[in-house]
């Protein structure tokens, strides 16, 4: 039989216990409702509660953490190293933009054997068909049933011998685009098809930013348009301006500002205009199939403005 001093030592330590276990309670629902009130909880599960109520509010602040430092993290600015590549590989495109031309070679004594080649596939005669003094030659690749093609350039000496510009064999760009249908002797309308055959050249043209060649230019400007309507008296012609408009479909040349960057008129139904053939045909500045006209890089386009002038009669001849 347990003495009165003990019983009243264990009620007193009892008590002490429920009412640690109530305050736990209130604490730690505090922390799970943000209420204050005292709810039946098993005093043995109290750690478990606090300890999963510490995870989450750990992974919520690392979440937290983990945004800001994406969304604040500062542009890094590149290093020396890399500023010297990006310097490096700016100046190779520069280099790589410069086109070299071949003067004429000493000693010449005939034609050159690719011209010849396509003279004699096409049966073409030196004397009769190439009546110039410089020739953009366009080899279409229609063998491929592709738009790709590329350009060679020639020019003639006094003797009448022709020399390949670019150097014996090689093409000034082999990055050039004619019609999406390839070309044809037959190049109607909207057939987007380049017409074949050997054509004197016209005008160059350009925008803004002039090439150094005494050749003849005009510049395109907010009222320069290139007439595409058949029933027009000024059909497959350059007008400036307005002011006798009679067309209802013309092409606004200022609007195709990067393919007429810089640009050479080929004179396809020009001199007495057939509606039923195409018009509007360029050599002009592109990177990608055409309608009908030729497209070649800028720098190439610029390249034969500048190797032209006021003394050429250039003509653009383009295979099939």
């Amino acid at each position: 039989m347990k003495k009165p001093f003990f019983v009243i030592t264990e009620i007193l330590l009892s008590t002490l216990l429920v009412a640690s276990a109530g305050a736990a309670a209130v604490i730690a629902v505090d922390l799970k409702t943000d209420m204050f009130h005292i709810d039946k909880l098993d005093p043995l599960h109290l750690n478990e509660l606090l300890t999963n109520q510490n995870s989450t509010v750990s992974s919520h602040v690392s979440e937290i953490s983990q945004t800001e430092i994406i969304l604040q993290s500062p542009i890094q600015e590149p290093s020396q190293k890399e500023t010297s590549q990006a310097v490096s590989v700016k100046e190779v495109s520069k280099k790589t933009e410069e086109i070299s031309l071949i003067p004429e070679p000493d000693g010449q004594q005939e034609q050159p054997e690719e011209l010849i080649a396509f003279m004699e596939a096409y049966e073409y005669s030196f004397e009769e068909n190439l009546n110039g003094n410089k020739l953009i030659l366009i080899e279409a690749d229609n063998s491929s049933n592709t738009a790709k093609a590329k350009l060679y350039c020639y020019q003639k000496s006094q003797d009448g011998l022709w020399w390949n510009i670019a150097g014996e064999n090689t093409a000034l760009s082999e990055e050039v685009y004619i019609g999406q249908n390839g070309s044809s002797y037959e190049a109607k309308p909207d057939s987007k098809k380049t017409p074949a055959g050997i054509w004197t050249a016209g005008q160059g043209f350009y925008i803004a930013d002039k090439p150094d060649t005494t050749y003849p230019l005009f510049e395109i400007t907010e009222d320069t348009y290139w007439v595409t309507d058949e029933k027009s008296v000024f059909f497959n012609q350059k007008v400036e301006g307005i002011e006798d408009k009679d067309w209802s479909t013309a092409e606004h040349m200022i609007a195709s500002e990067k393919s007429y960057q810089y640009g050479l008129v080929v004179n396809y139904n020009t001199e007495q205009p057939e509606q039923s053939k195409a018009s509007a045909v360029f050599m002009h500045c592109g990177t990608a199939p055409t309608e009908g006209c030729i497209a070649v890089p800028a720098n190439v386009m610029k390249t034969i403005l500048e190797w032209l002038d006021k003394e050429s009669t250039p003509l653009i001849w383009v295979t099939v």
